[in-house]
Formats: C-alpha cells, structure tokens, sequence
C-alpha cells in the first residue's frame, strides 16, 4: 500500500496534481515517471510503475478519460542477487566433514531443503520434527505457525537416538543439552 501511496503520488507532484486525468498525455506521465527512476533502485522503479499502472486500470474501469504508460517506460530486468547459490554437492560436502557438529548439519540441510528463515529453523524443536511426513512446525513472522517441509532426503530428519535424544530447547540455541 505504502509503494502504491508513494508510486501514484510522486508520479502526480511530476505531472501536476490539481490536473484532470484527461489532460495528461502518455509521454508526459512517461517522462514523470523516468525522472522517478533517476534516483532509485531497480525494484523500487518496477513497484512504482506497477503502481501507476494499477492505478489507471482503476480509473479507466470506472469510465474515466486518461493516459497509458508508454511501451518505451519498460518494466526493469533486477539485477542477479550477489549472493551465491551453493550447489547440493558443496553442501553435501560441508555436511560430510567430520568436524562440523551434527547440530549444524541439520540447520545447514533445513536451510538449503526448506523455505524456512534462518530464525524459524534456531527456534525449532526436536519434538516439532514430524519424521516421517519430513515436516516440522515451525512458528512464522507474526506469530503465525506453518509447516516447513524438505524437499530432498536430510540425513539428520532421522528417528535416530541421537537426533532424537534431545527433546528440549531448539535445535540451533546454546541452551539444553546439545546434539
């Protein structure tokens, strides 16, 4: 909502807000909206101009008179991510290592296999783990609870007594006995 507010208003400052719709031609708004982009990220240009363009559908549904965002004022491809993807074989191997504890083998593989944040797999508990459907409970932001599921066999997501003999506390925290 709040990029919608900021998109569509930004956009009318440019153009000239006490003017009607109808007067404003499909450069103009394009130009107004590409001096918006000068300043700011790719994602940031895109919701905007998706904004705008919410916005006129609104207004052209409803019968009124207006402009199109010119074809040359182009969504933006965003930029790759800089933060590397690790294949399956390095995290294979990172698991692999003797000196890594079994403790982060298992949030290093509930990382890489589920959908879950970083925080809800530390405040996750064993007795959440459900083995054999390979899911566990895990409470989301806004204290909402929603499954976390695998998507490929986890070594730890066994019912072995060491992974199993840990029944309090999360499995990441420093508290309780660790795995």
């Amino acid at each position: 909502m709040r990029n919608y507010a900021i998109g569509v208003g930004k956009t009318a400052e440019r153009v000239g807000e006490g003017r009607p719709l109808g007067q404003v031609a499909d450069d103009e708004l394009g130009e107004a909206l590409e001096a918006l982009s000068d300043s700011t990220a790719v994602n940031t240009w895109n919701a905007r101009r998706a904004a705008v363009l919410s916005w006129l559908a609104w207004c052209a549904e409803r019968g009124f008179d207006g402009p199109e965002v010119p074809a040359w004022a182009k969504r933006l491809t965003p930029p790759d991510s800089e933060t590397p993807a690790r294949s399956n074989m390095a995290i294979d191997r990172l698991i692999a290592r003797r000196e890594v504890h079994l403790r982060e083998k298992c949030f290093y593989r509930m990382l890489y296999e589920t959908v879950a944040r970083a925080e809800e797999i530390l405040l996750l508990n064993i007795e959440d783990l459900d083995f054999a459907g390979r899911r566990a409970l895990v409470k989301a932001r806004g204290a909402q609870s929603r499954p976390a599921a695998a998507a490929r066999p986890a070594p730890c997501w066994t019912s072995t007594p060491r992974c199993t003999e840990r029944a309090q506390a999360g499995i990441c925290t420093s508290s309780g006995t660790p795995v």
